[in-house]
């Protein structure tokens, strides 16, 4: 009997890039936790929630939504639920990986000064996140969780998007990007101390996100690390869900596989 696919924890996974990530490995038959607001009531096709509605006009069956994916109710930020979507349902141990979408609209009050719905989202998320693993058993010999988080470029200070859209970042990404670099700050900060709830990292940065999936495929998605940035306009959500399935996702249950992005900064464009 073959040995089952690992359990892949999603955050933020009604947005689009780990949406289209968590399709991908529902279809490859991996269980999935996804956390998110939801009634707890039995899951049917005539009552659907956002996300399985959102799975369901992905051509992903009800059935496999019932047996493969496991919905946790709660936010971000609620420590007991972030734990409880940590943990595989059948053995209660950590999931093998993390996948990470969680951001925030934008508010557009102030023309002048643009903010979002939630300025601190991410650096919240993160320390709730954070919290919830060093709360997990820790059985000998069990390997830690690797986490993938999905972040963007204009963050960092080496500039990694074109001139001309250099005043459209500084004007309308201001505040997003102070909150995400927080956020990586954090990443960084988990992996360098002495007992760091992760065991790997990977932090995807792709340019600015359009809706759709691509119509090139991956080959025409272009990669760059933090030394050397890919730089670009624009990639799809789609694209970006997929660079993640095939680079953090796939052939995760074969050891050593796919080491070349973990413990960097990856950027994605077109």
């Amino acid at each position: 009997m073959s040995k089952p696919l690992p359990t892949i924890a999603f955050f933020g996974a009604t947005g689009g890039c780990a949406l289209h990530c968590l399709v991908l490995a529902l279809q490859a038959g991996y269980h999935c936790n996804a956390l998110t607001s939801y009634s707890p009531r039995k899951i049917v096709v005539r009552t659907p929630t956002k996300l399985t509605d959102l799975l369901i006009t992905h051509d992903i069956p009800s059935t496999t939504i019932t047996t493969n994916l496991h919905i946790i109710p709660g936010n971000a930020t609620d420590t007991t639920a972030v734990r409880f979507t940590l943990l595989t349902p059948d053995t209660n141990a950590p999931v093998s990986l993390i996948i990470t979408g969680i951001g925030s609209r934008l508010k557009f009050e102030s023309l002048l000064h643009p903010t979002l719905e939630n300025p601190t989202i991410c650096q919240d998320a993160m320390s709730t996140l954070l919290e919830a693993l060093h709360s997990l058993p820790n059985p000998q010999g069990t390997q830690k969780p690797r986490l993938v988080v999905i972040s963007g470029t204009g963050v960092d200070a080496k500039r990694d998007v074109p001139y001309l859209m250099l005043p459209l970042f500084n004007w309308m990404l201001r505040v997003p990007h102070a909150d995400k670099r927080v956020m990586e700050g954090m990443v960084l900060a988990e992996t360098d101390s002495q007992s760091p709830a992760i065991e790997n990292f990977m932090i995807v940065r792709p340019s600015l996100l359009v809706d759709g999936v691509g119509s090139g495929g991956l080959e025409k998605v272009r990669v760059g690390t933090a030394e050397e940035p890919a730089i670009g306009y624009v990639i799809s959500r789609g694209e970006v869900g997929r660079w993640v399935f095939e680079n953090a996702v796939a052939g995760l249950e074969v050891k050593g596989e796919g080491k070349r992005y973990w413990g960097q900064f990856v950027t994605l464009t077109n």
